[in-house]
């Protein structure tokens, strides 16, 4: 069986995609009003786990172990959010919370990076959990991939930063990510779709039905 993703790639057949991954970390101090000098706080217990994380971020800019070249970028984005509840400057903050995420590629090593990030938590005994959306690929040379090819006149298959609902289903069809539109105008406001490129959709898509369904 054969499937299509019709995320935008603006018509051109996309045979392996980046996935999403979430380490979040947890620091936990006590709240205080600053003039007890009683309190702890959990910003400051973090600090020395997110000068770490600077290095693990540098770590995955630079080592090409790290890469897939198949993507641009070759990097997985490694990137850190922090939230204290907004905690005001004149009390400790009683909770701090790091957010981590990147993104995995085909035969990266992104097991290893969240193996790392977990062993420095645990290290300074903070609360740590983690997530994983996978990547999809599928080689360029089957059936469905090179169809869509012969169906857009396009001579070579390319490969997106962006995630899709893809590895949902790559276990039960051959798939390929070809869609109308461009992502740079998805997921903003006023997200819209070329006119013209959803009528180029339709010759694509019907080309492949005859191709493979008839």
């Amino acid at each position: 069986a054969h499937g299509v993703i019709a995320e935008p790639t603006q018509l051109t057949p996309v045979y392996a995609h980046k996935g999403g991954a979430r380490i979040v970390v947890t620091a936990y101090g006590r709240s205080a009003h600053t003039s007890t000098d009683q309190g702890i706080s959990a910003n400051f217990l973090i600090a020395p786990f997110l000068a770490e994380m600077v290095e693990v971020a540098e770590l995955c800019k630079t080592d090409e172990s790290f890469m897939n070249h198949e993507f641009d970028p070759p990097t997985n984005g490694f990137n850190m959010i922090l939230d204290d509840g907004g905690c005001k400057p004149n009390v400790t903050a009683a909770k701090t919370v790091c957010t981590l995420g990147f993104r995995p590629m085909p035969d990266d090593r992104s097991q290893d990076v969240i193996a790392m990030v977990t062993e420095k938590a645990e290290k300074y005994n903070f609360e740590v959990t983690s997530s994983q959306g996978q990547p999809f690929y599928i080689s360029p040379e089957t059936e469905i991939v090179q169809t869509g090819l012969k169906a857009t006149g396009i001579s070579k298959p390319s490969t997106v930063p962006f995630g899709t609902d893809a590895f949902s289903f790559q276990d039960s069809l051959q798939l390929v990510v070809l869609g109308p539109g461009n992502i740079e105008q998805a997921h903003t406001v006023g997200e819209y779709i070329e006119i013209s490129q959803l009528f180029e959709a339709v010759k694509v898509y019907q080309q492949m039905i005859e191709i493979l369904c008839m």
